[in-house]
């Protein structure tokens, strides 16, 4: 496909308020836009639909929970993978001007490496994958609170954004990282991830201990000391989050509520979210329904 260039480049001054100096938008893409650079960095997290993503003279492809960041200066433009209306192509832009970068670094003095490696003019383009809606979810916060400006707005929207260039900055220590040198914290936060993506299947301590590549003792040891609890604990206390949640929306028999959280005994699942939440289901979702 052909894509339109143009020395198009978005001005700071078309973005930003006196006094928000960041800017969040919600956009459909389209095939009308011209391929452009800008004046800011920008942070785009696809949200629904596919497409194709040309940056620096790629082809990307794009689905849901593509993120890319985007340096000053970098040429680009998305485009849908069809024109048909009925499957658009959805993302959120975070723009940030190189002076906010600065107000943060002094803001938050223990993230100044994390934010010179943001602001390094070496630095390229760059995609992660969200694997597990975690970013969706802030951007999602970040689009609200913006759209709202709620009191202390800003307070969020600052935190949400270190976040953020948090996470994407580990992504970058894990490619420059050494071949076989992978640290053990991530590979159990990826097992966590895995954990709260498929907490209602059955979940086994050695199968999850050999995809991080560690002992089960290893494992265990290291998971407890990022949760606080054994492995068990967890997958039991994060199933009956989600049956309470499944509770209080009001679908569903506790029978089925049981089965989808994991629990085909449906006593010791009684027994052991009475021990949880101090009350039997039903008595839970009564008083969450009449509230």
């Amino acid at each position: 496909m052909s894509i339109k260039r143009s020395s198009y480049v978005m001005s700071a001054a078309s973005f930003f308020e006196p006094g928000v100096p960041l800017y969040v938008n919600r956009a459909y893409e389209s095939f009308d836009m011209d391929e452009h650079s800008h004046e800011f960095v920008e942070i785009t997290y696809v949200s629904e639909g596919a497409g194709v993503h040309y940056i620096a003279g790629e082809a990307v492809p794009v689905e849901h929970g593509t993120l890319f960041f985007i340096p000053v200066g970098q040429s680009h433009v998305f485009r849908p993978k069809t024109p048909k209306k009925d499957r658009p192509l959805i993302v959120y832009n975070c723009l940030l001007p190189a002076s906010f970068m600065s107000e943060l670094r002094d803001g938050f003095p223990y993230a100044a490496e994390i934010l010179d490696c943001f602001t390094d003019e070496s630095l390229s383009w760059f995609s992660v994958k969200d694997s597990t809606g975690e970013y969706h979810a802030m951007f999602r916060e970040l689009y609200q609170e913006f759209a709202a400006k709620p009191p202390a707005y800003m307070v969020v929207l600052a935190s949400l954004v270190m976040r953020i260039l948090t996470g994407l900055y580990r992504h970058k220590q894990q490619i420059i990282a050494p071949a076989g040198d992978r640290p053990q914290w991530l590979s159990v936060d990826e097992a966590i991830a895995y954990i709260d993506r498929n907490y209602s299947s059955e979940l086994k301590l050695g199968e999850l201990a050999a995809q991080a590549r560690l002992s089960e003792r290893q494992f265990s040891r290291l998971f407890r000391r990022h949760t606080g609890m054994s492995l068990i604990e967890y997958v039991q206390s994060i199933r009956m989050d989600a049956a309470c949640r499944l509770l209080t929306a009001g679908h569903g028999s506790v029978e089925e509520i049981a089965g989808i959280v994991g629990y085909a005994d449906l006593k010791f699942f009684y027994r052991l979210f009475k021990k949880k939440t101090g009350v039997t289901p039903r008595q839970y979702r009564d008083a969450m329904l009449n509230k």
